[in-house]
């Protein structure tokens, strides 16, 4: 039996379930205690505590604290699970010696080619917000450097999806140091999402779509007005649902060019153990990503025995894969999307149980403790180069 491991996971957002880029490692890190493992972390909130205990009068750099907390107290770990970025130095300079691991749950690559693309240009009837989206395009760019060096320096690049590794591989040309692992469920989660659902003929009988994501062009923002009104067109009695969208109701609706009504519900936050009741009668689910990490938003949708209709991104074809084809449509495709939703309404409760079950079955493949285990394999399989320095 291998001794227990010590590991910091570091990454530059809260560490919130809420939230998906944190919840990775927050649940894997669940996953490695019940293993017999020490995990400890830091994240934005403890960067932040830390820069103002220092008193320093400069801004605020969560890079430039994560290396500082490395380089005090990473002598204590065996393992530092780090976000791409957030270590963009040697690990001589970290005076590290264990297996340091830069972490994708979204390569910045691939968003900042989404970012350039006509897909993420505003509408003419967004003008107001040209500004600020280029400030943040801009800042964003200022980060390419730190992603590459840390790719560079780590001694393994544990990545959520295939595409990213084909990225990572013939771009940057590290594919001998990648891993590809997906994220997943707990049991108790995908039970919980299992046991709230109602239904097939329930749900058919009062159609209900749901989205779960952030307002943003990323996740499909400009083709939602469309998507929506086609679908109101052909489905009358349709409810519709938008979850964790980050913005108020009031601006998504103005985006979406719709008056407030009974039939559209809007929920800015929600707390993560409220959503399979909150998912409980979904008919569909529709998740218009451009570009994903993984898609813990269509994962749990299938726990919950929703269909689900994606682009056909990277991450959502991760899961949807092992599903009827109808449930991808080529990115961008937001009339095919539309097609196939008032199909999987349209269908008998018979053909749309049997669905239902399929989702599920398929969920159940994305399991937590059979991902950490996959990954601490890897993670003792590979060799751990470098010296700190003297």
């Amino acid at each position: 039996m291998t001794e227990p491991l010590k590991i910091l996971m570091v990454l530059h957002m809260p560490w919130q379930r809420n939230l998906g880029a944190g919840r990775v490692q927050l649940e894997l890190a669940e996953e490695f205690r019940q293993l017999g493992h020490q995990v400890e972390k830091f994240d934005s909130e403890d960067a932040a505590a830390q820069h103002a205990r220092s008193g320093q009068g400069k801004k605020f750099n969560f890079v430039e604290q994560a290396i500082a907390h490395v380089r005090a107290y990473g002598h204590r770990f065996d393992i530092i699970d780090a976000h791409q970025g957030n270590l963009p130095t040697t690990k001589a300079s970290l005076n590290f010696s264990g297996l340091l691991v830069a972490r994708s749950v979204a390569l910045y690559a691939l968003y900042d080619q989404f970012s350039r693309s006509r897909a993420a240009r505003l509408p003419a009837w967004k003008l107001r917000a040209r500004y600020a989206n280029a400030v943040g395009l801009w800042r964003d760019r200022r980060n390419t450097p730190n992603y590459v060096r840390s790719l560079q320096a780590c001694d393994l690049i544990n990545l959520p999806n295939q595409e990213e590794y084909a990225y990572v591989r013939d771009r940057l040309h590290l594919g001998d140091k990648c891993v590809v692992f997906p994220f997943g469920l707990s049991p108790a989660r995908r039970a919980a999402l299992q046991a709230a659902a109602r239904s097939p003929g329930d749900r058919l009988a009062q159609p209900k779509l749901v989205f779960i994501g952030t307002w943003s062009r990323r996740k499909g923002a400009n083709d939602w007005p469309a998507l929506i009104r086609t679908l109101k067109q052909q489905v009358p009695t349709l409810r519709c649902c938008f979850l964790g969208t980050g913005l108020s109701a009031a601006t998504v609706l103005s985006e979406l060019r719709q008056p407030a009504g009974d039939w559209l519900e809007i929920m800015p936050h929600y707390d993560s153990a409220d959503l399979p009741q909150l998912l409980s009668e979904a008919t569909v689910g529709a998740f218009p990503s451009y570009v994903e990490g993984f898609g813990f938003a269509v994962l749990e949708k299938l726990a919950a025995g929703v269909p689900t209709v994606a682009y056909d991104a990277a991450g959502p074809r991760e899961m949807l894969q092992f599903l009827p084809d109808s449930l991808r449509v080529p990115i961008g495709d937001w009339r095919q999307m539309a097609a196939q939703l008032v199909q999987l309404l349209q269908q008998l409760p018979t053909a749309y149980g049997q669905l239902s079950q399929d989702c599920q079955a398929i969920a159940a493949r994305f399991c937590w403790r059979d991902i950490a285990i996959a990954t601490l394999t890897a993670y003792h399989q590979t060799p751990v180069t470098g010296q700190p320095e003297d």
